[in-house]
């Protein structure tokens, strides 16, 4: 009976085969998967999440942090807001504004950004109380940025969840209208993944990072003040007496002997250098991420058209990150609206209807041209809401316009007449001559009535087709004409 052979105990462990679908797989995978068209990170050699550890720069996070303030502090409103369920939105959203918000304007920096929501189950619904009435309604149970090296966007607008971050172990293609939202800063077919800012300053934060490292060596070495000691005897002994006085750069000399320090610089000041170096470093950050600086150029002097153009500059850039993430919140809104089976809604976000000042101006010297302006352009322009502007109506005699569509009239030239006296002297002439009542048929109306009342029901039955002008003028002549002849007859009477 032959015996077993043993296996060493240094024997290497058999390796198991790569099956041959699975090593296919890894190849197609691996040729069909779409470079990053970023040429600053090709060449550094860095990838895309790795950007993220700029943001511990205190200068790109100050000025990262200052576009995002003034997003963050922008007012928003959805539409129309009369609707039941606008109030529920409002507030629902002012829960995770901050989330979706910095979420969304990642993509400025980074390139894409993709936010996961989580939906609250119907049978355990969120609830809006208003008062005593309570209404569920499906809410986010949690939306915000996930890592974006978890996801890979597609030039055809499709996102994919990479293998290594589900559970089914292979690339899926994920829902963009409920589940995921993505958003991606000026993508292009050649480069699907979108611009990165902070890609355009990795070279300007890697020097500044190194120069700093170095500047701290330099002024660890020679910034601090060396003690020199002269000695007649043995220079061993002034060195150590130097040393226990806690110097940490002594040197000590003969009375032959002489040392020159060296400085960087050939004026003797090796921190303005330095200084130079990173005030430049610094502004090529502001301008990139900022878009200007107020002091680039102008140290020692200013103005307040550079503040001014300033802050136009930075207007630009924030309008530019609302249009940016604007499809995105809106795609938010309309899946929130869509899985509770409600109206969609939509959202504006900044002051883009505030009042104008050159506008107004504009608009103020156009109604003084005569101009007239509709609440439809008010509403559009300056979005102002229903009810705001009162649309005023035009009696026809607030203001005459006839006349200046008239031909010339010499008499009117003559006498100096003005354009609305012009049209009232017209005007009466238009109209035909008044029929008053002789004096004999006054007397004898007067003699017989004894009242105001039985003075205009004879009046009535003396002119029976007078109009209401000739009426009421008659009228007025009989009764003016009772009150001289009682006048006359009580006078007579005395």
């Amino acid at each position: 009976m032959s015996k077993k052979r043993k296996k060493p105990e240094n024997a290497k462990p058999e390796a198991g085969a790569l099956y041959s679908h699975e090593a296919e797989q890894a190849l197609i995978s691996y040729l069909t998967k779409m470079p990053d068209g970023d040429e600053v990170l090709r060449k550094a050699g860095v990838t895309r999440p790795r950007l993220k550890v700029m943001m511990y720069d205190d200068e790109i996070y100050q000025a990262v942090e200052k576009r995002q303030d003034k997003l963050e502090s922008a007012p928003w409103r959805i539409e129309p807001i009369d609707r039941p369920e606008s109030k529920i939105i409002m507030e629902h959203l002012r829960e995770w504004w901050s989330e979706i918000l910095l979420g969304t304007q990642n993509a400025r920096w980074y390139g894409y950004s993709v936010l996961e929501a989580i939906y609250s189950k119907p049978e355990e619904p969120c609830m809006h109380i208003e008062g005593n009435t309570i209404t569920p309604f499906i809410g986010f149970k949690w939306i915000g940025e996930k890592p974006m090296q978890w996801y890979e966007p597609k030039n055809d607008g499709r996102l994919i969840l990479l293998e290594n971050y589900n559970t089914a172990r292979k690339d899926q293609e994920v829902d963009q209208r409920f589940k995921h939202f993505l958003t991606r800063c000026k993508p292009t077919f050649e480069n699907p993944y979108g611009e990165a800012l902070l890609s355009r300053l990795y070279w300007v934060w890697f020097f500044k990072t190194s120069g700093f490292k170095f500047w701290a060596k330099f002024v660890e070495k020679f910034g601090l003040p060396m003690l020199v000691g002269k000695t007649a005897g043995k220079t061993t002994d002034m060195r150590d007496a130097l040393l226990r006085a806690h110097a940490s750069s002594v040197i000590a000399l003969s009375g032959t002997d002489s040392v020159e320090i060296q400085t960087a610089n050939t004026n003797g000041n090796a921190s303005q250098t330095f200084e130079v170096f990173d005030k430049n470093l610094e502004r090529r950050i502001q301008k990139v991420i900022l878009g200007q600086t107020l002091t680039s150029g102008t140290d020692g002097s200013g103005s307040r058209a550079l503040g001014d153009v300033h802050l136009e500059v930075q207007n630009s850039k924030y309008k530019a990150d609302v249009r940016m993430i604007m499809p995105t919140i809106q795609a938010i809104i309309n899946a929130l609206c869509d899985i509770n089976g409600w109206e969609r809604h939509r959202v504006i976000i900044g002051e883009e209807k505030s009042l104008e000042e050159p506008k107004a101006d504009r608009d103020v010297k156009l109604k003084n041209a005569g101009a007239v302006l509709t609440p439809q352009y008010f509403k559009r322009e300056y979005g102002l809401e229903e009810g705001d502007v009162i649309e005023q109506v035009q009696t026809g005699f607030n203001q005459f316009t006839a006349l200046p569509r008239q031909a010339f009239s010499f008499k009117a030239s003559v006498n100096k007449l003005s354009p609305e006296q012009q049209e009232v002297e017209e005007l009466t002439d238009s109209q035909g001559e008044l029929q008053l009542l002789k004096p004999d048929q006054v007397k004898e109306l007067v003699f017989k009535s004894d009242s105001p009342e039985s003075l205009a029901y004879n009046l009535m039955q003396l002119i029976p087709s007078a109009t209401q002008t000739q009426f009421t003028a008659n009228l007025d002549q009989a009764l003016y004409a009772a009150d001289v002849l009682g006048y006359v007859t009580a006078q007579n009477g005395k």
